[in-house]
């Protein structure tokens, strides 16, 4: 409608949607911290709540997709950080923020503080290579700083047990979440000394940057720091880092790792020396055996030179009576290797996949076989139906042909006829046209309004692409940081350029 003095008023609609993007434009994306309240989840999946601190409240949507990509629950009464932009509902006309995202708002502040002591301890050279110390190979007594209950010791102690059962190991149980963990924590490693324990694991599960917190405490990262045995930390999962990780002499992805990286050398490894060093032990034997026999065959032959027949005999008795039961010993060793050998090489042909395969290939003979004659009945069959169907179609065609021609010879149009539905149309065309004229842009520049077009990228028509947002601007001029523009007036055009402002500005200019 219009007022008296001829300006075009604006609807209701129309005043709250542009309120609501100047909004969006002003502050852009914000972070608000304040306490969930009035929570309300729809049967669409969409969220409706209240922010709310001492003195106000601000009312919330967070909308079935953002709320799904969510991790962290929404529970009444939590103070919560909620990222967003701020936004006006237009059927109600009710300020809100549109939300994308909520945290907790205690971990942004404990990720402040570990940030802080972190950068601290790592100017006091507490992080530095030279000051790890090397774990030991074969460790005879192993510490282990844990829960005494969780799956954090239960997987350490499996993989201890499983990789060096040798190995002596002492649980020192503590808390490892809490206010009174991190004294627990520091308790437990004043009590590990160099001439007892090797070496000193510390582990716990996974959790949020709160649960690992007792990992962080600055009196305990010194206590590890100047603990007289190397520690190995495996203190969440691989993507959780704490303090004592850094601060230790080696650190684990998980309690799992840990335990690995405490025992480098496994049973396994040390039955497969000790095999190495029998077999070095039997072929210096036998190398010394070999000498043996030759250093007797020369006083076999010194004997012969220069001593008497007896005395020959006797050695010769003595060397049989050597000689004999070490050969015999020998070929049972080998006789008794040979048959195991043929034993592994029957029962490697007996699980061959060669032979699973050739089983397998005459199970699949038959139904291969039943499957080609009925592929083959099948096509004779539809081949059968679809020359009956082309023949009915066929004869179809010549009886419905001189049908439709007698049709439409009877359905041929009037001139008069015609040209009176031309010309209405012509008239419907001519309103529809003024209606396009009256709402299109130019009527819009007229009550005062312009255009904003970029004159570098051009559309197929010739002209520029249209500006909408403030955010459009700095998208495609971030880059150089430069723009170039056209205004576009009702009775002219202007041109224009901007450019990114110093950093001490908070808007763009042109």
């Amino acid at each position: 409608m219009s007022s008296p003095t001829g300006s075009t008023a604006l609807s209701v609609t129309q005043i709250n949607k542009q309120a609501g993007d100047l909004l969006g434009q002003v502050f852009g994306m914000v972070e608000v911290v304040g306490e969930i309240s009035e929570h309300k989840r729809a049967a669409s999946g969409h969220h409706y709540f209240a922010l709310k601190d001492d003195r106000s409240q601000l009312r919330c949507a967070f909308f079935r997709g953002n709320a799904q990509r969510c991790a962290h629950p929404l529970r009444e009464g939590e103070e919560v950080v909620a990222t967003g932009r701020l936004g006006i509902y237009t059927e109600r006309g009710a300020y809100q923020l549109i939300v994308q995202s909520i945290a907790p708002a205690g971990e942004g502040r404990l990720a402040a503080e570990f940030e802080r002591l972190k950068q601290r301890l790592l100017t006091e050279g507490m992080f530095a290579p030279e000051h790890k110390r090397a774990t030991p190979a074969l460790p005879r007594h192993i510490a282990v700083i844990s829960s005494d209950t969780g799956a954090a010791i239960h997987d350490v102690r499996v993989t201890l047990a499983r990789r060096f059962p040798l190995a002596r190991v002492t649980l020192f149980p503590v808390r490892v979440q809490g206010s009174e963990s991190a004294g627990e924590l520091r308790e437990a490693v004043s009590q590990l000394t160099g001439d007892v324990f090797d070496v000193a694991l510390i582990v716990r599960g996974g959790g949020s940057l709160s649960d690992l917190w007792s990992f962080n405490d600055e009196t305990l990262v010194r206590a590890l720091y100047d603990c007289p045995v190397p520690v190995i930390s495996g203190v969440g999962h691989e993507t959780d880092t704490t303090l004592c990780d850094l601060v230790a002499d080696r650190r684990a992805a998980t309690p799992t790792g840990a335990a690995e990286l405490a025992t480098p050398i496994t049973t396994s490894d040390m039955r497969q020396q000790v095999r190495r060093w029998a077999d070095l032990g039997r072929m210096r034997w036998q190398g010394r055996l070999q000498a043996e026999s030759q250093r007797l065959d020369g006083l076999t032959r010194r004997l012969d030179r220069g001593g008497p027949v007896e005395q020959l005999r006797f050695g010769r008795y003595r060397l049989a009576a050597l000689n004999s039961p070490l050969r015999h010993g020998i070929e049972r060793r080998v006789a008794h290797g040979r048959e195991r050998a043929h034993g592994l090489r029957r029962r490697l042909e007996g699980a061959h996949p060669r032979r699973r395969l050739e089983g397998l290939r005459e199970q699949l003979v038959g139904p291969a076989s039943r499957l080609h004659r009925s592929l083959a009945a099948v096509t004779a069959v539809e081949r059968e139906r679809i020359t009956t169907f082309s023949r009915r179609l066929l004869v179809s065609r010549e009886r419905l042909i001189p049908r439709w021609r007698a049709r439409l010879d009877v359905a041929r149009l009037d001139p008069r006829d015609f040209e009176r539905r031309l010309n209405a149309e012509r008239t419907r065309l001519a309103g529809l046209s003024r209606q396009l004229e009256a709402l299109g842009p130019r009527q819009v520049q007229q009550r005062g309004y312009a255009l904003i077009e970029t004159r570098g990228e051009r559309r197929g028509d010739g002209s520029g692409v249209l500006i909408k947002r403030a955010a459009e601007v700095e998208r495609l001029g971030g880059a150089t940081g430069r723009l170039p523009l056209t205004i576009r007036f009702v009775d002219g055009d202007v041109a224009v350029e901007w450019t990114r402002p110093p950093p001490s500005q908070s808007s763009s200019s042109a």
